[in-house]
C-alpha cells in the first residue's frame, strides 16, 4: 500500500503543510521539525512523486483551477472568463473538483506542481497547506477568501457592501424585522454578507434578532423547506435577504405554494444576480457582480505572476451592485 503525505503527518503529529515544508526545505518550520518529520519520512518508505517534480523542471503550460463541486450558476460564467484568458494567451485549463478529499485528483496536481499555476475556489486546501507550496514559479490565485503569503493573489467581491446595499433598501422600503438566509458557516461569502446584514441593521439602529437569522446551505432546496416551515409555524416574514440567489429562488417557491404575495406581502432581495434571477416571476432583485469578470481577472493575475511581473496587487476587491426588479 502506498504511503502518502497524509500518513506521514498523522504519524508525525504535525499537519500535511508541515510535512510539505520539511520537504521541500522550506524555513517556515524549526531544524529539530524538519528532522522529526524527515525521519518518520523515511521509516515509512515514503517516496515523493519524482517523476511530477521533473515534470515540473519544464513549463507544462497549463494552469490549475481547483474547486468544490461542478455544478452551480456561478461557476459556468467564472469559468467561461478564465478559459478565455487561458485561451488567449496559449495555456490549457487543468479542472478538478474536489471529490476524495486529500485523495482527490486536485490534491495531486496542486500537491506535486503538476501545473504551473493555480487558482483556488475552494476552502478544503487550508491555508497552511497553500503558504507551503505558493513559490514563485508556482503562484496561486485565491477566489472568496484572504490568504496572506508571497505568491498568493487574492481576488474577492464586495460581499459586504452589497450585503449593506441589499438590507439597506429593504429597510428603506419600511421593512424592519428582515430575516437573513445564510450559507454555510464555513463559508467565506457568507460571512462577510451576514456582516454586512449586521451593519445595516446597525445604521438603521435597528437590534440584531438572532431568530431571524436562518442557517443555510445556498441551495434552492433547502431555503425552500426552511421557508415552508416558518409559514406552516405562523411565521410571515415581511422581509428577507438572501445570501445567494438560489436560495431566493426556492424562498419565491415556498412563498408560492403558501399564498404569500410578492413584493407586497414579503420583499426579496438575493445576491449573485444569476441568470434565473431575471426570469422568475416575480423577477428577482438581486446583488450583481461580475462573474466572467472575475475569472477574466483571476486568470489574467496569474498569467501575469508567471510571467514574472513585479509590483502586482495582492489583494483585489470587485464592487457590486444593486439590481431593483419586482421583488422589492
Amino acid at each position: 500500500m502506498t504511503v502518502t503525505i497524509k500518513d506521514v503527518a498523522k504519524k508525525a503529529g504535525v499537519s500535511i503543510a508541515t510535512v510539505s515544508y520539511a520537504i521541500n526545505g522550506s524555513p517556515r518550520i524549526s531544524e529539530a521539525t524538519r528532522n522529526h518529520v524527515l525521519s518518520i519520512a523515511t521509516e515509512l518508505n515514503y517516496v515523493a512523486n519524482n517523476n511530477a517534480r521533473q515534470l515540473k523542471q519544464k513549463k507544462s503550460n497549463a494552469i490549475g483551477l481547483f474547486f468544490n463541486s461542478w455544478f452551480g450558476p456561478i461557476y459556468s460564467e467564472l469559468v467561461k472568463g478564465i478559459e478565455q484568458i487561458c485561451h488567449q494567451h496559449g495555456y490549457d485549463l487543468v479542472a478538478c473538483s474536489m471529490y476524495g478529499n486529500e485523495h482527490s485528483t486536485a490534491h495531486k496536481y496542486i500537491r506535486d506542481r503538476m501545473v504551473d499555476g493555480a487558482i483556488i475556489l475552494t476552502n478544503s486546501f487550508d491555508d497552511d497547506f497553500l503558504k507551503s507550496i505558493a513559490r514563485k514559479d508556482f503562484p496561486l490565485v485565491v477566489l472568496d477568501r484572504e490568504v496572506s503569503a508571497s505568491h498568493i493573489y487574492n481576488i474577492l467581491i464586495d460581499n459586504f457592501g452589497g450585503a449593506f446595499a441589499a438590507t439597506k433598501a429593504l429597510i428603506s422600503s419600511g421593512c424592519k424585522d428582515i430575516y437573513y438566509f445564510g450559507g454555510p458557516d464555513d463559508s467565506y461569502d457568507n460571512q462577510k454578507r451576514l456582516d454586512g446584514y449586521i451593519a445595516a441593521l446597525g445604521y438603521f439602529n435597528i437590534s440584531v434578532n438572532h431568530d431571524l437569522l436562518i442557517k443555510s446551505d445556498f441551495t434552492e432546496k433547502s431555503a425552500y423547506s426552511q421557508m415552508c416551515e416558518l409559514l406552516e409555524n405562523g411565521k410571515r416574514p415581511e422581509a428577507v435577504f438572501s445570501a445567494n440567489d438560489e436560495m431566493a429562488i426556492g424562498i419565491i417557491r415556498a412563498a408560492k405554494e403558501h399564498g404569500i404575495d410578492i413584493p407586497t406581502e414579503m420583499k426579496l432581495v438575493g445576491f449573485d444576480d444569476i441568470h434565473m434571477a431575471e426570469l422568475m416571476i416575480p423577477r428577482l432583485s438581486t446583488i450583481s457582480h461580475q462573474k466572467t469578470g472575475m475569472g477574466e481577472l483571476a486568470a489574467t493575475t496569474l498569467i501575469k505572476a508567471l510571467s514574472g511581473e513585479n509590483d502586482m496587487e495582492e489583494l483585489r476587491i470587485l464592487p457590486t451592485k444593486l439590481i431593483l426588479r419586482e421583488t422589492l
